[in-house]
Parts: C-alpha cells; sequence; structure tokens
C-alpha cells in the first residue's frame, strides 16, 4: 500500500502518522508526503493522523493506493521542523529549535536573508550595523562562545552546508519556504565540530504536485535617512568655535583672514559675515535626494505524479546613500525532482548568483564649507597638493569594483528501500569567484600620490564539494516508536588568491586596465593558497513511548586537516528527553493544556573556524632594501598583522604547535512549551547554560622564541540565558483575524579563564587584581585600547577612567589629583579610584576601571498581524536593551560643541574647546544603546480572482516601509553598532519605503 498525504493547499505533510486501525502496524509519511506500509488487509482502514490537524479514516476497499488531505484542526501550527538529516513533528522534537515564518518576511526586500531575522527567533541576535549596499549581517546564536574562532552559526540550504551564517546573498529570499534555527546541543551536535555556534537551516521552494503556477514579484523601494545630517551649516559659528579651541590650545586661531602655514587662505570672522559667499553644501554633492533599490523575481513551477521543478529568477538592485555607491546582482534558482520508481526518487538544484559592486562609500561629506568644488579654472579645488578628501575629485577619479560569481550544485537520490528504511544520498559543489579592480590616482589620493598611481588586480577562488550518504529507519511495536540515523559525510574545500599591483604609473588613461604602464621594479605580486578535509559519521536514535515520552541521542565524530596529528578526531555526542505531560490523563481533567511538554537536553559540539595550517611551522616573505636595491627574504615565520598607532609594531606568528584541537562547547537546556485555548495560545520557555573551554586563541610569546603569537587551546567562555516566545491569535472570524507574536531573549556571557597569566601576558588591574587583556585595535582619539577581555566580566566590556562632570575651578582639579592642563577649569574631572599606588591622590593609570558593558541586557521584539477580509496590516517592533555604547562623537560635533564650557557657560556636562587634547578614555564617552524601533510596517490588499476569466488567478499590492523610527536615549545617529560597541559616527540610518506587486498566473 503506498499514496501521499497533504495538507488542503497541497503541501506534503512531513511525518504524518499512518496506522492499520485496530493493529499497532504503522509507518510516518517522508519529506515528499509519501508512505509504503505491507501487509494492509483488502477491507482494512487506514487512520491518518497529524499533529494540530483534523485525524481520518479512509477505507482501503481493495485499492493499492491511498493518498489523503488532512484540514488544520487550529491556527498557528507550524508542526513539521527540518533537522539535521531529517525531520520531525514539532510536537516529538526534544531540542530546542526555532522555526521562523518566511510569509512574515515575504514583503520586506533584502539582499541577504540573515538580516530579515532580526528579532524573529528567541535567542537570535541579529546585527545589521553597516548600510554599505550589499552589505552582511552579524548572526549570533545565544551569545559569542569564542574569541578568535568562528562565532557565527552554521547555514545549511537544502541539505548543503554553505558556511558562516551572515552574508548568505546567493539564495533569493523569495525562494525560501521554511527556517529553522538549532540552538542547543541536542539539535546542533549532529553537525559536530561546526555546531557549536548553533544552525540556520533554510528550505526552498518545491512545486505541488497537479498545479503549474507562475509567479511575478516586484518590489521597487525608495530610501531617505531618518533624522538630520549634523553639519555645520552656519560658517560664522564654526570659524569662531575653530578659533577658540585653536587660542584655548596655546595655537594661533586660524579664521584671521590670512594664509595659514600651508598657504591656505582662511577668511576672517568678518569677512565670513559680509563678503565671504562661499558654503558649499557638500553632503548634496556626495549623497543622492533618494536612492531607488529594485527588487524582481519570476518563477515557474509544475509537478505531476513523477516530476516536479521550480525554476526562478531574480534581479536585485540596490543604490547606496553615496552617488555612484551600487550593488547589483542575478541569478536563479532551478530544483527538480523525478521518480524513476515508485520508490526511487532522483533530485538536483542548481543556482548561479552574479554580483557586481562599486564601491564609493566614505566620501567626505563633512568636508569644510568654506571650500569651493571648483577652482576659477575649473579644476577641482585643493587646499594644498596633500589634500586628499575632495569627494567629487575622487568620486570621479578613484576606481573600486568587484565583480562575484557563485555556483551551487546538487544532486541526490533518495531510495525506500522497505517501508521502514529510506536511504538517501546528496553530492554539493560549490564554486565561487571575485574580482577586485582598483585604481588610486596620482593627485587626489595619498597612497596614489606616494606611489605616483596604483593599480592593483585581486582575484578570488573557493571551491567546496561535499558527499553526505545517511539512513533513516522508522518503525511502531505497539506504544513503542523507534527512528534511527546513520550517516557520512566528506567536505574538501580549497582557496586561492592572488594580487598583482602596479606603482609608478606613466600614463594614467587606462588606469588598473594597463597594467604595464606601472614600474615594473615596483610591481608587487602576491598569492595565497589553503586546503581543508573534514571526514565525519553521525547517528541518531529517537525512541517515544506511548506518544509521552521521549528519547534522542546523537553522535558525530570530525576528522579535520586544520588541526595536529595528535589531534585530528573529535567526539560530539548529546541527548535529550521530552515528556508530554498533556497527554497523561491527569493533566487532560484539568481542562487548561492543549500541550504541556517538558524537554531536558546536554551535548558537546566544536568549533573549527579557524584558518588552516595553523599547527605547522609557516614560513613568510618580507623585502627589505639594500645598497640601492629591494631584496626579499624568506624564512621561518610570517608577519601575521600590525599593532599600535598606525600599524607601528609587527606581530610574528608561524611557531607550529601539533597539539592544536577544537574548541568544546557543551551545553544543557531545559524547555517548556505549552498550548491553550485550543492552541490559540502557545508559550516556549528554556533556559540554558552554555561553556566553551579549549578556546582558539593566540598567546602571546617570550621574545627569546623569536615570535610574537601561538595557536593554543587557551581559556573557557560561558553563556547562561532565558528566553521566552509566545504566539496568540487574539481575534480568527471569517472577515478578520489578529495574530501576534512576543519574544524576549537574555544572555550573560563571562570570561572564566584566559590560561596562564605569565604564558599569555595577561595585565592586572592594580586595584582589584583582575586580569585581563586587551583586544581590538588601539583608538587614535584616546590614544589607548578601549576593549578588554577580563576574567570574571563579560566580552568587551570597556576599560578607562571615571569621568566626575566638568572642572569649574583650577583648586578643584588639583584637588581631584589632575595637574598642567588637565586640571584647569572646562578640563573633564577625571576621578581617583585608586591610592594603594603610593600616588596619593593622583590620577593615574591605575585608576582605570570596567566602565560599560556593550552586551545586551536582554533583546525583545514583538509582531502584530491583521486581517479584514482582503485587506491585511503588519507592524513590528524590535528593541535591545541594557547595552553601553562607545560614542565617540559626544563631544565635538556642530550639534553639541557651541555649548562647550565657558567662563561664562559653566557647565558640567561638555568641556572646552581646546585643540591639544589629551583625552582619556572614560565613561563620558559611555552611552545607554537600548532602543526600540519600528522595524516594518505592511499594508497590502490581495485580490483573488477568478482564473479562467482575468489573466492571473491572485494579485496583490502592498507598501511597505523599513526603519520608520527608533526611540532611544543614544544622541548619535543610531546606536545599532558592531559587537565591541564602538560608534564612530557615519550617517543616518535609512528609512526606506517599498511598493510591491505579486501576480500568480
Amino acid at each position: 500500500m503506498t499514496g501521499v498525504v497533504k495538507d488542503v493547499q497541497g503541501e506534503p505533510l512531513i511525518g504524518a502518522t499512518i496506522k492499520i486501525k485496530g493493529s499497532a502496524v504503522g509507518t510516518v509519511s517522508d519529506f515528499d508526503g509519501n508512505y509504503s506500509l505491507a501487509n494492509v488487509p483488502v477491507n482494512g482502514v487506514l487512520e491518518f493522523s497529524y499533529v494540530g490537524m483534523n485525524s481520518i479514516e479512509i477505507s482501503v476497499s481493495g485499492k493499492k493506493v491511498v493518498n489523503a488531505v488532512l484540514s488544520d484542526a487550529t491556527q498557528l501550527l507550524d508542526q513539521v521542523v527540518v533537522i539535521g538529516y531529517g525531520s520531525v513533528k514539532k510536537s516529538d522534537l526534544t531540542g530546542s529549535v526555532a522555526t521562523v515564518k518566511p510569509e512574515a518576511l515575504s514583503d520586506i526586500p533584502a539582499n541577504s536573508v540573515e538580516g530579515l531575522l532580526q528579532g524573529r527567533a528567541a535567542g537570535v541576535q541579529v546585527i545589521n550595523s553597516s548600510q554599505d549596499p550589499g552589505a552582511g549581517s552579524t548572526v549570533r546564536i545565544r551569545g559569542n562562545s569564542s574569541l578568535r574562532g568562528s562565532n557565527s552559526p552554521l547555514i545549511v540550504v537544502d541539505g548543503f552546508p554553505l558556511g558562516d551564517a551572515g552574508d548568505l546573498k546567493q539564495i533569493n529570499t523569495d525562494d525560501i519556504v521554511s527556517m529553522e534555527v538549532l540552538k542547543d546541543a541536542s539539535a546542533s551536535a549532529i553537525y559536530g565540530s561546526r555546531g557549536a555556534n548553533g544552525v540556520i537551516i533554510v528550505t526552498t521552494r518545491r512545486a505541488k504536485e497537479g498545479t503549474t503556477t507562475v509567479s511575478v514579484k516586484q518590489q521597487l523601494t525608495f530610501s531617505e535617512f531618518s533624522s538630520k545630517l549634523d553639519l555645520w551649516r552656519d560658517p560664522v559659528m564654526m570659524a569662531m568655535l575653530n578659533n577658540e579651541g585653536r587660542v584655548n590650545g596655546g595655537l594661533q586661531p586660524l579664521y584671521i583672514g590670512a594664509n595659514n602655514s600651508a598657504g591656505v587662505y582662511y577668511p576672517s570672522i568678518e569677512e565670513l559675515q559680509t563678503t565671504w559667499t562661499t558654503n558649499t553644501r557638500w553632503d548634496e554633492l556626495v549623497f543622492r535626494d533618494a536612492p531607488v533599490s529594485n527588487n524582481t523575481t519570476v518563477s515557474v513551477s509544475s509537478a505531476n505524479e513523477k516530476t516536479s521543478f521550480n525554476l526562478s529568477a531574480n534581479y536585485y538592485t540596490d543604490q547606496g546613500m553615496y552617488i555612484d555607491d551600487d550593488y547589483s546582482k542575478g541569478g536563479y534558482n532551478l530544483n527538480v525532482s523525478h521518480k524513476i520508481y515508485k520508490n526511487f526518487t532522483i533530485r538536483a538544484s542548481n543556482i548561479l548568483y552574479l554580483g557586481n559592486r562599486n564601491n564609493n562609500g566614505g566620501m567626505a561629506y563633512w568636508r569644510n564649507p568654506i571650500y569651493p568644488v571648483y577652482n576659477e579654472d575649473g579644476t577641482y579645488y585643493q587646499t594644498t597638493a596633500q589634500d586628499y578628501s575632495h569627494p567629487i575629485a575622487i568620486r570621479e577619479h578613484k576606481k573600486d569594483k568587484t565583480k562575484m560569481l557563485d555556483v551551487i550544485s546538487s544532486g541526490a537520490f533518495e531510495w525506500q528501500v522497505i517501508p521502514q528504511l529510506r536511504l538517501t544520498s546528496q553530492l554539493n559543489y560549490k564554486y565561487g569567484k571575485s574580482t577586485n579592480d582598483q585604481y588610486l590616482p596620482q593627485k587626489y589620493t595619498q597612497v596614489g600620490t606616494e606611489n605616483r598611481g596604483r593599480g592593483v588586480i585581486g582575484n578570488t577562488e573557493n571551491q567546496n564539494f561535499v558527499s553526505e550518504t545517511f539512513a533513516n529507519y522508522f518503525q511502531m511495536f505497539g506504544k513503542h516508536e523507534v527512528g534511527a540515523m546513520v550517516g557520512h559525510s566528506y567536505e574538501w574545500y580549497q582557496y586561492r588568491d592572488s594580487y598583482l599591483t602596479a606603482n609608478g604609473f606613466v600614463n594614467e588613461a587606462l588606469g588598473n586596465e594597463n597594467m604595464g604602464a606601472g614600474e615594473k621594479a615596483n610591481n608587487i605580486i602576491s598569492n595565497g593558497f589553503s586546503k581543508s578535509k573534514l571526514v565525519s559519521g553521525m547517528a541518531r536514535l529517537n525512541y517515544t513511548y506511548d506518544n509521552k515520552y521521549l528519547l534522542t541521542a546523537t553522535f558525530r565524530a570530525d576528522g579535520s586537516s586544520k588541526f595536529g596529528k595528535n589531534n585530528k578526531w573529535g567526539y560530539f555526542p548529546s541527548g535529550a528527553i521530552s515528556w508530554k505531560a498533556h497527554e497523561e490523563k491527569f493533566i487532560k481533567k484539568l481542562n487548561t493544556f492543549d500541550e504541556l511538554k517538558f524537554r531536558l537536553s546536554y551535548g558537546i559540539s566544536g568549533n573549527q573556524g579557524i584558518s588552516p595550517y595553523q599547527t605547522l611551522s609557516r614560513y613568510g616573505t618580507t623585502k627589505y632594501y639594500h645598497q640601492g636595491q629591494w631584496l626579499t627574504a624568506i624564512g621561518p615565520g610570517y608577519e601575521s598583522g600590525q599593532s599600535g598607532q598606525d600599524g607601528i609594531w609587527k606581530i610574528w606568528s608561524g611557531i607550529p604547535n601539533p597539539d592544536l584541537k577544537w574548541e568544546t562547547t557543551a551545553q544543557w537546556d531545559f524547555g517548556i512549551d505549552m498550548a491553550f485555548f485550543n492552541r490559540r495560545l502557545r508559550v516556549t520557555l528554556d533556559i540554558y547554560n552554555k561553556e566553551t573551554s579549549d578556546l582558539l586563541r593566540e598567546r602571546n610569546l617570550a621574545l627569546s622564541s623569536g615570535y610574537d603569537r601561538m595557536w593554543v587551546n587557551d581559556g573557557k567562555i560561558r553563556n547562561r540565558g532565558f528566553e521566552v516566545t509566545i504566539d496568540g491569535v487574539m481575534v480568527d472570524k471569517k472577515d478578520w483575524s489578529l495574530n501576534g507574536t512576543f519574544i524576549f531573549s537574555m544572555n550573560r556571557n563571562k570570561v572564566l579563564d584566559l590560561g596562564s597569566s605569565v604564558e599569555s601576558g595577561l595585565l592586572k588591574d592594580a586595584r582589584t587584581g583582575m586580569e585581563y587583556e586587551v583586544v581590538g585595535n588601539l583608538s587614535e582619539q584616546y590614544r589607548s585600547y578601549t576593549n578588554i577581555l577580563a576574567i570574571g566580566q563579560p566580552i568587551n566590556v570597556f576599560y578607562g577612567y571615571k569621568c566626575d562632570g566638568i572642572i569649574q575651578t583650577l583648586p578643584e582639579g588639583l584637588n581631584a589629583g589632575l595637574s598642567g592642563e588637565d586640571a584647569m577649569p572646562g578640563e573633564f574631572k577625571y576621578v581617583n579610584t585608586y591610592d594603594g599606588d603610593g600616588t596619593q591622590g593622583v590620577v593615574n593609570e591605575n585608576d582605570k576601571c570596567i566602565i560599560g558593558d556593550p552586551n545586551p541586557d536582554f533583546t525583545a521584539s514583538l509582531n502584530l498581524s491583521f486581517r479584514w477580509k482582503k485587506l491585511d496590516a503588519s507592524i513590528f517592533l524590535n528593541g535591545v536593551f541594557g547595552n553601553d555604547v562607545l560614542n565617540t562623537k559626544t563631544f565635538g560635533d556642530p550639534h553639541n560643541a557651541a555649548l562647550r564650557w565657558t567662563p561664562d557657560n559653566p557647565t558640567n556636562k561638555y568641556p572646552s574647546l581646546r585643540d591639544g587634547r589629551q583625552t582619556r578614555f572614560s565613561d563620558y564617552w559611555i552611552e545607554d544603546g537600548s532602543f526600540v524601533r519600528i522595524q516594518n510596517l505592511t499594508v497590502g490588499y490581495t485580490f483573488d480572482l477568478p482564473k479562467q476569466k482575468v489573466f492571473a488567478s491572485k494579485i496583490r499590492l502592498y507598501m511597505n516601509a523599513s526603519n520608520l523610527y527608533t526611540f532611544t536615549k543614544f544622541d548619535g545617529y543610531d546606536p545599532e553598532v558592531g559587537q565591541n560597541g564602538i560608534y564612530s559616527g557615519g550617517y543616518p540610518r535609512l528609512r526606506k519605503w517599498t511598493v510591491g506587486l505579486d501576480i500568480t498566473f
């Protein structure tokens, strides 16, 4: 007996239960809704059931094929979830898995899917800090688990593990039908060394049997600044404050109607008030008035009993706010499935992505308004020959373009060997290539001037091959249900790049298209190559007794070429138990719960997110000048980076460590799933503890070793948290409905260990004895590091001085422990927090302390959806609370410079203007970064049309507003910044207006 089980929309139901009535014999439907059942009596009756749907009985009556269509019993079901190497009914989940509904995101234009996940799943933090065209996102699941290894979750598309989430441009968001987020170790440990940071599983669209559908989706988006630019509009005020700051710093005032030391003429204040006419609005020359973006998708799908296919083509353009700052992509996605036999199906898919990026960002829209754009002869006005900030000159002469190509192909077969056993094998291949063309002209760029023109051609190429074969077995024995999966995976990855740099161009007419115009003696050729392999075996066992008690056990073994010969293999087990308490008679008698399920899981996963060859001795090259010529030296070690101000110190790495191994993350999770009021209210609670040990990091070495750093396994980080998701159907009538989803996530991370203080070169806080190391780059504004990793503290906390307002009198400054210019009225009043260093009452380096935490206390979101007949509307609010932000623009910008301290304005909020001030990093610059954003507001109307009378069966018109308004006390443009919590200005977040049209034929 065979057949297929579907819902009323024609979608196949995965994991539907089919039983012979009156017996314990049964099976479940596969990924396509198909089932096969042996020894069915000719006059028997089949029972079809699915959680959340109405069960039905169908008489066999001698038939060999029995199909079933099940209808929803309630709304908000989402009962089937895709997990690693299989799928289960949501009611049978033992791990923590969140499902994101793609239909909630379909009206929002996006370059990649990850940015749309912001606020859509508990425990998932998405930061969209960059507004550049084509920019990706930062994605974290349950906090940061690594210091130098990858912190991004693994993203899997249709069974293909593509790598770190954050920039999945190759997949058109309109092709996605489901997204599952595997959060705890029970769910993610099946991916072993790649699952420590969680897993995002994406499933793309398949055709429905018996239908042929053609659809067109068109979106047009207009962007604008969500707030005004903070620029000098009054040259007189600008000049007066500039003169004041220079005089207070002991310098000659600039705006006095004379040439400065560089020969640039600056008018006097009187000239600016009377005869000076130049007041250039650089922002109007640099920014577009209303950038326009386009997103067009055309798809065709069809299916019959044997063959189905889905073909979609997409073209997307994204104009940035800067003129000529653009991104575009185009491509297609083809999925084909064919049943060769009733029990044997083959599938193939192919994705092509072509991208183009013209980078013209970062132009100096803040340029001095007294400067004209052109000289009288029509040439660009430059203050000096070393004026490298003229935005129009740079835009018209600099070149920075990148072309990208990705091809993703998969082939698979699925063999239903017997009704209880299904064998799946899949081959995946991804090829990616990008070419970057740059030219920096001699006259308008510093690098171009120093090198008499510079051209660069950079090529990168990556290939990824994954082969996976696994078998799924399911059998029912009375009240017992057993499911098992065993499989094997092989992954091969190769990366190579090459760069050609030419300097000293004798003719710039063709730029880098004529690299031969550069001086041969100054050409630079470089290239890189890396290869890695991963071999894995995995297994999972699911057991259910009486549909009440569930057990899941998984195991994966990974062997990686990235690690030393002593630690090639890692082993990652996990286990989970679950109790469906609502199936107990004493719970049913309460008449309260439609669902009450308890989950408990524990497991271990790993992280191999470092570059290959870190366990081997590395060689490098360097150039040096000797006797009038440049020579090349090669030997052990290589330059892995720079440190200090302007990168003055080189960091030398390359010492081998054959004992290097995986990071290991152990996590337990306790969850409760509840449903009330005929499942119209659903609540999911999770509490977890996640500890990562053997951190992959670079330890500082003694100078006598000849190296600066070496990769080691050292340290431990802990993340603890609590998550709540509440889904509710407030109203469900024929003509109107109201649904809502509230999500709350709280995560606390802490650095537990950083290894030996001597071997790791840890610093020590003089007041508390806290051990720490600095992270990030040296801030030139404060001439110090701003973030640290400290034992017992969250990751990336801010470390600096405390500030108690502004000094009002010289005695006040001296009494505060300050001296010289730092003690003068109008200066920052730094606090003396420690006197144990023998400098009683004096403010010095030992008075530094932790002054802020960039990690949020919690995040929350609320989505409300309303429908009245054919009209629908939704609003999505997203919030981040309790995070601190380092605002480098707290003082000195046009909106606050005029509020500075003066003897006539003895404010305690802003210091005086003083050029040359040696500003110390303090909590004066730390602000509350909490915000609530009206992230999306959508209104739409759907026309259902009789297909036989008009050209289309359905038309939908809608309008979406993104980033409509942000409620915050933060003083900058926008508080959403990177995970280090540093805000450096930029421009306001873009508010986007999208008009969309969907047509289904």
